[in-house]
């Protein structure tokens, strides 16, 4: 373990060998006590913002029958076998009691007098349907990406750290080399 931190009495141990053990030692430790309490708080925030969103749509979001005043065609290209969804003008009531029209979606070929579910909010206007909500996946993915984010910001960190001292050592080594290789090459006869 000494060795690992960089304690060890060796002689040919350089100052930025020990700091990069150091370096390294406090990374370990900070991504070891920050990524419980950062998972923790992004997916409580998470879960919170989840838990809200569905509670508005719940409370903001309703389903209403629509009656169709025409027969539904498609919206883009004609021909039997279209892609495009079929459309068609209905009207509703808004939970509020309001007679809206417009223009709906519908899934088959609907004759004019049908019924089509649709969704709206509180004044009746259209919306898309809810969306399938889970705060706790949210929560855990949420948490999950936190984590992987603080694992990169650190390796990221000892990249660069290691980057700089790196490049000290490699000036070090060629000045260490300016003063004994001279001495290496002389001609020996």
């Amino acid at each position: 373990m000494a060795r690992r931190l960089g304690r060890e009495p060796n002689v040919l141990r350089r100052t930025s060998d020990r700091v990069e053990s150091l370096l390294v030692f406090v990374l370990v430790v900070a991504f070891l006590a920050g990524a419980p309490l950062l998972a923790w708080r992004a997916g409580d925030a998470a879960y919170r913002a989840e838990a809200r969103a569905w509670r508005w749509e719940r409370e903001h979001v309703f389903r209403v029958d629509a009656v169709l005043v025409e027969d539904a065609a498609t919206t883009g290209a004609w021909g039997p076998r279209t892609l495009t969804p079929l459309a068609a003008r209905a009207t509703w009531t808004a939970p509020d009691g309001s007679a809206h029209s417009g223009i709906v979606q519908t899934e088959e070929r609907a004759r004019a007098g049908s019924r089509v579910e649709v969704w709206v909010d509180d004044t009746g206007q259209l919306r898309v349907p809810p969306a399938r909500r889970s705060p706790a996946s949210q929560a855990i993915l949420v948490g999950a990406a936190a984590t992987l984010c603080l694992a990169a910001v650190l390796a990221g960190l000892h990249l660069a750290a290691r980057g700089v001292l790196d490049r000290q050592r490699d000036r070090a080594w060629a000045r260490q080399w300016r003063e004994v290789g001279p001495r290496w090459s002389r001609d020996r006869r």
